[in-house]
């Protein structure tokens, strides 16, 4: 988009670019929530504390997520992206009983404008998401989040079948023998 739209939209903007990526993110992973027909529930900014941006509603039990959306890494090219993590986040995603999955956003860092396309017949997010689980991750190690592991519906399924396997007896779940 040329200059002139860009300053136009610039004049209405209340978000910074940061808390854009932010929110977009937010709205990506709720959208392919909403195409699975799973509920997605935002957490309430001053209820960060278990370094989680929501939850997402399995039959069984709740998902964590951790969303991140960045213009740092490109959607082809790599097989991973490393996003560095907070031991304080690690910390609180370890003592989860429930899997913990950290989906990263990418979108283009220089065009905002560009995230999302309106074409006559859709509108279309000009971004992809990957994800990794990360309640298990070892003391130390960065966020290594495979670029095979493309954050769509059908990931849900896989979520789904992690929850259920998280609720064996040592857990408090599961079936007496």
């Amino acid at each position: 988009m040329g200059d002139g739209v860009q300053r136009a939209w610039s004049e209405v903007a209340t978000l910074d670019p940061n808390r854009a990526k932010s929110r977009f993110g937010i709205a990506y992973v709720r959208a392919v929530c909403s195409q699975a027909g799973v509920g997605f529930q935002e957490t309430s900014l001053d209820e960060d504390v278990l370094a989680v941006d929501g939850i997402v509603d399995l039959e069984i039990a709740p998902a964590r997520v951790q969303v991140k959306c960045t213009g740092k890494f490109r959607i082809k090219g790599g097989a991973t992206a490393t996003w560095q993590v907070e031991e304080s986040w690690r910390q609180r995603w370890i003592r989860s009983n429930v899997p913990v999955y950290f989906v990263l956003v990418i979108v283009d860092p220089d065009d905002q404008l560009s995230w999302l396309h309106h074409d006559d017949e859709a509108t279309l997010h000009r971004a992809a998401a990957f994800w990794t689980r990360v309640d298990t991750l070892p003391e130390g190690q960065n966020i290594m989040v495979p670029k095979a592991q493309r954050f769509t519906a059908d990931t849900l399924r896989l979520w789904d079948a992690d929850v259920e396997a998280s609720f064996g007896r040592s857990k408090g779940g599961g079936a007496v023998a």
